[in-house]
């Protein structure tokens, strides 16, 4: 019973890694699919694709994908949308041409520093409260008691890097922002 059990669930933990249902590659529109890879950022996905589509005897048409593909990353390997993409830390330059690369490196790099920088202050601050908080209780363990201040003491020492961090950050990404005229 439990070799069935774990199978099944085997079975319904790969099919969730499926690029594509085997439905979906019977009415697969392949530049469609190529464009909407490329406008979300994607590294192109033709493999999976192909691994997926095997199950329903389906080819995907790999000149249609690609032409849709490169399409899509015309939308988005422009500078805004890396830099809109990376603030919310997704995206990335490098799936874009090689030609293009170099032109639109800063405009991740300054918004994925403030990303990262962001994360960390809201993740630290976050802590902070969190021990703060959890000091106030009546039944915590000596134990725990000793941790959580021992904790907060870490997090002390090293606040002020991490605001210091997100300060630069939040400098340079204004600073960014102004010289290139973005919002």
């Amino acid at each position: 019973m439990k070799i069935i059990l774990t199978l099944s669930i085997l079975t319904v933990l790969l099919s969730g890694c499926a690029a594509m249902s085997v439905e979906q590659c019977k009415t697969a529109n392949w530049l469609n699919v190529g464009e909407k890879d490329g406008a979300a950022g994607r590294e192109s996905r033709l493999d999976q694709y192909y691994s997926s589509c095997q199950k329903a005897n389906i080819i995907p048409n790999q000149s249609l994908y690609e032409k849709g593909y490169q399409k899509g990353l015309s939308y988005y390997c422009r500078p805004e949308t890396i830099f809109n993409e990376a603030l919310e830390g997704r995206g990335d330059f490098r799936v874009c041409p090689l030609e293009k690369r170099e032109s639109l490196r800063s405009y991740y790099q300054v918004a994925n520093n403030y990303y990262q920088a962001n994360s960390e202050f809201n993740r630290s601050q976050s802590d902070l409260n969190y021990y703060l908080k959890e000091l106030e209780r009546k039944d915590l363990s000596v134990k725990d008691r000793d941790d959580y201040k021992k904790r907060l003491y870490d997090l002390r020492l090293n606040s002020s890097a991490v605001q210091s961090r997100y300060q630069d950050a939040v400098r340079n990404l204004e600073g960014f922002k102004a010289e290139h005229g973005l919002r």
